[in-house]
């Protein structure tokens, strides 16, 4: 009998392990039909057997979700930064994983000095790709704003090489219906609330969101003109050779400081054993005579 009740609690903790592998999809938010991941699973008979009493050995239950997290949520881990971009104002948002956030807004600047911030950000948020929204009709053809945004997209791209590095890419992806979502979801948290200039950001991270979503499936990469991808890329790597000397020249400076620290409080401790070791001279009190 306690052998059967062993066997059952085995049991039960893999079939625990077995659902939570089956519910990682929507975890990640990816929403996928029941339906279709009971059709597509690759280890499922392996599930079933560990679950139901057949082995004993869990690896294939790790190994199967280790598999379905990574074909449904490529995304993990990786950090982003979304940029709504407008000539008045500019929204700028970050994530880690599947969870975006609003940052600033940025308000009155031409598009270098947009760029130049944005760079500055990333740098800050230590992101690896940045997601620029791309404006485009409701029939999905290009309007006058989509050319805009495109020149501002292949800016930030040249700065971005210069100053992160060739391998931070510059992504463009629909942002059809951003704005109205963002104003949606704000109006659904306070009704009252003036939401002039105020959305900017909330539709930067709704470009994260749907960029996530879809595991940054259709999005298009933003090329850099071969002739100024070469001026990129040493002017990038002149900059490192600067900074790693600057980096170098500060610890010199640093180990100098700690050096002459060093020798001072060496010298003071020598001070104070000599004081220490000097016989102290003490004078003699003469008595006075009685008269």
């Amino acid at each position: 009998m306690p052998r059967m009740i062993v066997a059952d609690e085995s049991r039960i903790q893999f079939l625990r392990q077995a659902l939570l592998y089956l519910s990682l999809p929507i975890l990640c938010n990816a929403f996928l039909p029941f339906t279709s991941l009971r059709t597509n699973l690759p280890f499922e008979d392996e599930i079933s057997t560990a679950a139901f009493g057949r082995t004993s050995n869990e690896d294939y239950i790790i190994s199967a979700a280790a598999l379905m997290t990574q074909q449904t949520c490529q995304m993990l881990g990786i950090k982003s930064v979304g940029v709504d971009y407008g000539l008045v104002r500019t929204g700028v948002a970050t994530t880690i994983g599947y969870d975006p956030k609003p940052l600033t807004i940025l308000s009155d600047m031409n598009s270098t000095e947009v760029s130049q911030e944005v760079v500055k950000i990333c740098r800050a948020e230590q992101a690896t790709r940045i997601v620029v929204g791309l404006p485009l009709h409701k029939n999905g053809t290009e309007a006058n704003q989509t050319t805009i945004t495109r020149v501002f997209a292949a800016e930030l791209a040249d700065h971005v090489i210069k100053n992160l590095g060739p391998k931070v890419p510059v992504y463009l992806f629909d942002e059809r219906y951003t704005s109205k979502e963002a104003a949606a979801r704000a109006h659904s948290k306070d009704r009252n609330r003036d939401l002039h200039g105020q959305l900017d950001a909330d539709a930067a991270c709704i470009i994260l969101e749907s960029y996530y979503s879809d595991n940054g499936h259709g999005a298009e990469l933003v090329e850099v003109d071969p002739r100024l991808y070469e001026e990129c890329v040493e002017a990038w790597k002149h900059m490192r050779i600067q900074e790693e000397r600057r980096l170098e020249a500060a610890q010199k400076e640093r180990e100098a400081r700690l050096l002459w620290r060093k020798q001072a409080m060496d010298r003071d401790r020598h001070l104070e054993q000599e004081l220490q070791c000097t016989p102290s001279k003490k004078k003699k009190k003469k008595k006075k005579k009685k008269k």
